[in-house]
């Protein structure tokens, strides 16, 4: 009888499944046509799209789109030479913020979703570059307290955690806003040196004990000009980080499209 019952919970919920898939059909992340069950999160279409927005060439410091010919060991000229200012002891991106990627890191930053579809494509794009377990801690990029409490959470650090989750890895909330800056995307015509000014000396290191003599990586959804990525990093290298990484799941190019 315990098998009979069980058997017939089985079927009533393969029941509700159905029944919820014809009222609530699944669609599109991206582009939201209506897709089948087993598609995944994306239509064919936007998948193919984000295929192609995903990896390409580009230098591992400070993740500008290069030719592979342009690479010497994988860092362009302006980083070798010092004329490039957000660099990294290693830069890593998912992909370019271009057509499905773009689409689906806009929607992350208007209705905080798909932080495990974003947070995944970044994990694994982080474990192809290098060793994760070469970093400590795992540091997203921190919102205002104004933003945090409007939202009750910090979106980076859902990204962060998705991110790390394969490999355990420990993330920390070690830097903090000292004032509200309004979020570069929504004045996407900011030039690079207005970005740099607005943010410079907007974080502090709220847990100087975790930043010390570390090897930490900053965590953020997207990078345009790099400025808040860049004072991230002049924070965590004043108290004192020995190795600084930076992860995004999308960078905007700067060569023309």
């Amino acid at each position: 009888m315990a098998g009979t019952g069980s058997q017939w919970m089985s079927r009533a919920a393969r029941v509700v499944v159905d029944i919820t898939a014809l009222l609530m059909p699944r669609t599109c992340a991206c582009c939201k046509k209506a897709i089948h069950a087993e598609s995944g999160k994306l239509c064919a279409v936007c998948a193919w799209e984000l295929v192609a927005s995903v990896g390409g060439s580009y230098c591992a410091t400070c993740g500008e789109d290069r030719s592979p010919h342009l690479l010497i060991d994988g860092t362009c000229t302006a980083c070798r030479l010092g004329k490039s200012a957000p660099r990294f002891d290693r830069f890593v991106r998912a992909g370019r913020y271009d057509g499905t990627l773009r689409a689906l890191v806009l929607r992350f930053k208007r209705a905080f979703v798909l932080d495990h579809l974003l947070g995944r494509m970044l994990g694994d794009a982080i474990q192809g570059q290098f060793n994760p377990r070469l970093v400590d801690f795992w540091i997203p990029v921190p919102s205002h307290w104004r933003r945090r409490l409007t939202l009750g959470f910090q979106p980076t650090a859902l990204l962060a955690r998705a991110a790390v989750r394969d490999w355990h890895g420990q993330v920390e909330p070690a830097l903090k806003m000292t004032r509200y800056v309004r979020p570069f995307h929504i004045d996407p015509v900011m030039s690079a040196q207005e970005r740099m000014q607005a943010i410079k000396g907007a974080f502090r290191v709220a847990k100087p004990s975790v930043v010390a003599g570390r090897r930490l990586c900053i965590i953020d959804d997207v990078t345009t000009t790099g400025a808040t990525l860049h004072e991230a990093k002049r924070a965590l290298v004043k108290a004192g980080a020995a190795r600084v990484f930076a992860a995004v799941v999308a960078k905007v190019s700067s060569l023309p499209s």
